[in-house]
């Protein structure tokens, strides 16, 4: 029978150290039953991560999906691969593959077992292999001294230089602090970091600064059918004006990536299989609280926002808590923060994480919003044993 596996209903996993350098999601892996031999996944390498040097018995394609990586066989040259680029690999052959220096890439591997082997691990490639080399200049930075760590800084509204004619310092931290260290520190992948910042400017009604950013997220793993269903869920959660306003960037984004309609998530998806018991404890709660004050509310709660939306399949809960969290966070609504943190974290969010959360939000909605969610957030880990 035909075996539909939907999207988001498997967690991302983190790819093993003794197998690779740097932070790696492994995502829908995939396995064909026999006679067939096929497998793969979905991999998303963070700026600077790649795989040690390895074989495949029968060779791999790799479907290249977003962002800027690098690939090399065994004394050939390092090749840059971009999104949309298909690598066919030989039988036999080692080889590494994985991210530029400055950018995320995601891929679909596919490979074929024989006797029941996919892959030989061999050992790490090193930082000189790797040859990583510092971010240079681009064509539309020329006019400024500052080193560039901004991915595709080409695609800002204003240039580094215009910025520098206002507020130097601004463009300085820019470059250095907010992309030089904010973006590149460990606890939160570059991906999560693109969905906070990304719900973070929806919530914000910021639609000037959000298309640069759609196209960031695209290249940092995070498709275009998560991004129309975050649209759509921020509708519910910070009003339909600002999900209105997003839709003019991401629709020239989307455009811009030759991404049709067709392609995004419909309408009338088949939705995930709902946890009752958690949803009755949940209802009955609110409506023990506030039924007799706003029953339309407690009504379009439960059927619009827990029995729908929620269970939409186009983004996992996971991601759809990540951007709830940052969204309340920007907008200042602590006291809706406690049950949408502890339901992020149900749903596999860390401490770890979601403390990188704050550091992203403090930079994108401002330290007075972080400081305000702080309490809060210190309460909901102090009650977990997770």
């Amino acid at each position: 029978m035909i075996r539909v596996t939907r999207s988001g209903s498997q967690s991302p996993t983190r790819g093993p150290a003794e197998h690779f350098t740097g932070i790696v999601h492994i995502d829908s892996p995939f396995q064909a039953d026999a006679p067939a031999r096929v497998s793969g996944a979905t991999v998303m390498f963070e700026p600077g991560a790649r795989t040690a040097w390895h074989r495949h018995p029968l060779g791999q394609t790799l479907l290249v999906s977003s962002g800027v990586g690098r690939v090399q066989q065994e004394g050939g040259p390092i090749e840059e691969v971009r999104s949309g680029d298909i690598v066919w690999i030989p039988p036999g052959a080692k080889h590494w593959h994985g991210a530029s220096p400055d950018s995320s890439m995601s891929h679909i591997a596919i490979n074929e077992s024989r006797h029941g082997s996919v892959v030989e691990w061999l050992e790490h490639v090193t930082d000189e292999e790797y040859g990583a080399m510092p971010a240079t200049l681009g064509g539309s930075t020329a006019a400024t001294s500052l080193r560039i760590l901004q991915p595709n800084v080409a695609g800002r509204r204003t240039s580094p230089a215009g910025v520098e004619s206002v507020a130097p310092a601004l463009e300085r931290d820019t470059q250095e602090r907010l992309y030089g260290e904010v973006w590149r520190r460990p606890g939160l992948a570059r991906r999560e970091r693109s969905l906070v910042t990304v719900a973070a400017m929806i919530a914000r009604g910021e639609s000037d600064a959000l298309a640069y950013e759609l196209d960031q997220a695209m290249d940092n793993g995070v498709t275009a059918s998560e991004l129309s269903e975050t649209i759509t869920h921020l509708a519910y959660y910070t009003g339909w004006g600002n999900a209105m306003s997003a839709v003019r960037p991401a629709r020239e984004s989307f455009a811009r990536r030759g991404i049709d309609p067709a392609q995004l998530p419909s309408a009338a998806a088949s939705l995930l299989p709902i946890d009752e018991a958690a949803e009755a404890r949940r209802k009955a709660g609110v409506e023990a609280n506030f039924g007799q004050v706003a029953p339309g509310v407690l009504h379009y709660t439960t059927e619009a926002l827990f029995r729908d939306l929620w269970l939409r399949p186009g983004l996992a809960p996971r991601d759809r808590s990540l951007v709830t969290v940052s969204a309340l966070i920007a907008t200042g609504q602590p006291a809706q923060l406690t049950y949408h943190l502890g339901r992020a974290m149900d749903h596999g969010l860390t401490r770890e994480q979601a403390s990188e959360v704050l550091t992203q939000l403090a930079f994108y909605a401002g330290w007075p919003s972080v400081f305000s969610a702080l309490p809060v957030v210190k309460d909901v880990f102090s009650t977990r044993q997770d």
